[in-house]
């Protein structure tokens, strides 16, 4: 029989009570394998992370989260490891979430049994990906934007007006502009439209779908992939680290 100590303890970030319910059936059928807490908010999850000290965070991606979530979770110096599932994610957010540590995503569709076998893999320090989605981050040509940046496409993605975004910034329209001539530059994109198209589908994922700086106002088949694989990856040219 399997004491806590030889548990693995997980935490559950959804905002869906049958999804809650049936991972704890899943988690309560297997003598290693332990639902410490669920959690259907962030500021909850991480109070709970830094309470309980689990093993494995894992965030159901339909509830919502944002890249600035997975940054907030590792500057809290949160010593688990994430895994992400529940839904099909743009290249590019798969990409920087693997550089803020994420160990596994996993697709809605996954086997409970490949499911276990992922968790249980990425509690011994393994990484696990679908093939698709790694031949996918993989191939994709990068754009690295700066936390600045990150913002403005932020702000555009909301419908965010010029003025609206030099409030929210702390700076002048007349600025706003410039970094945004820039900005449309370096994506090789023509007007706002498609950088909320860029945006919503590379940055962002889950329902509320957006990724807002702080105090602004409001408008297939599992790889088990060596990490080597990974830090190649980010060697190639062309494909610079995301600040």
């Amino acid at each position: 029989m399997e004491s806590d100590n030889d548990r693995i303890r997980i935490v559950l970030y959804t905002q869906q009570p049958f999804v809650a319910q049936g991972q704890a059936a899943v988690f309560h059928a297997h003598a290693d394998l332990q639902l410490a807490a669920c959690r259907d908010n962030l500021s909850g999850t991480l109070d709970c992370l830094r309470s309980s000290r689990p093993d494995v965070l894992l965030v159901h991606l339909i509830s919502g989260i944002s890249l600035s979530d997975l940054r907030e979770i590792r500057s809290a110096d949160i010593r688990c490891q994430i895994i992400l599932w529940g839904q099909e994610l743009g290249g590019e957010f798969a990409f920087q979430a693997m550089q803020l540590g994420v160990r596994s995503i996993l697709p809605g569709n996954t086997s409970i049994e490949s499911f276990l076998a992922a968790l249980r893999n990425v509690n011994r320090g393994v990484l696990c990906f679908d093939r698709d989605l790694l031949e996918n981050v993989l191939s994709q040509q990068r754009v690295a934007l700066t936390p600045r940046q990150g913002q403005l496409v932020t702000l555009v993605a909301q419908g965010f007006k010029n003025k609206e975004i030099a409030f929210s910034l702390g700076i002048t329209e007349g600025t706003v502009k410039v970094y945004l001539y820039k900005l449309f530059k370096k994506l090789g994109m023509n007007d706002r439209l498609d950088m909320a198209l860029y945006a919503r589908k590379n940055l962002f994922c889950g329902q509320p779908g957006l990724e807002r700086p702080r105090d602004t106002p409001p408008p297939g088949q599992l790889a088990v992939v060596p990490r080597s694989l990974l830090l190649v990856a980010r060697r190639q040219p062309g494909v610079p680290v995301v600040h």
